[in-house]
């Protein structure tokens, strides 16, 4: 019996989600609370999904035969060979265009700040280590390089629904150190890959 009240109290509370999400799709007028609340709604409706996802897979993937997974790997490696390919090595410690790459992917950061007009302390946090690394470059390397060498443990990720009324965009928020360090590896990723017609 309580268990009957639960899934139908749970079905209610999706159904209701579900419900307001077209009112405001339709442009009706619904108060900026019922918005708010709506958007907490969907977004722990769409954690619980890629929670009960991700359990699945525990439990019953990988989704791919042992067939499969043989035929993507000598694919890969047929790939990889007729193109000549030769591994890309971890960033070298004096690397030529390091400064160049670093500086290419400082701007690509600091692109989305150009249009801010109010920042929030982790984006005010983020454009001083930004800065910071724009006026010494070669300590920015030598960190960076050195969190990838010696760094191994997972950063907690945090994550936002942007509601556009008719449909939700996730925004990660990243440690703004990470997001440094992951936009000089894949500065260097895309030009090394590059060079190697990939």
């Amino acid at each position: 019996m309580i268990l009957r009240y639960v899934k139908s109290k749970a079905d209610w509370w999706t159904n209701v989600a579900h419900y307001n999400l077209e009112r405001i799709r339709r442009g009706a007028t619904v108060d900026k609370t019922v918005c708010r609340k709506n958007l907490g709604r969907l977004t722990r409706l769409w954690l619980k999904v890629e929670q009960d996802r991700q359990h699945n897979y525990l439990k019953d993937g990988p989704y791919v035969t042992q067939e499969e997974a043989v035929a993507i790997y000598t694919t890969t490696v047929y790939w990889l060979e007729s193109r000549k390919f030769s591994p890309i090595p971890f960033p070298p410690l004096s690397y030529k265009h390091d400064t160049k790459l670093l500086i290419l992917a400082l701007e690509r950061l600091k692109e989305s700040y150009s249009v801010a007009i109010r920042l929030n302390q982790l984006q005010r946090e983020e454009l001083g280590l930004i800065e910071q690394a724009y006026d010494n470059p070669h300590e920015a390397l030598s960190r960076i390089k050195r969190h990838l060498l010696t760094q191994q443990s997972f950063k907690e990720v945090g994550i936002e629904f942007m509601d556009l009324y008719s449909y939700l965009i996730p925004v990660y928020e990243i440690e703004p150190l990470e997001k440094i360090i992951d936009a000089y590896l894949d500065q260097y990723l895309w030009y090394e890959g590059d060079k190697r017609h990939l």
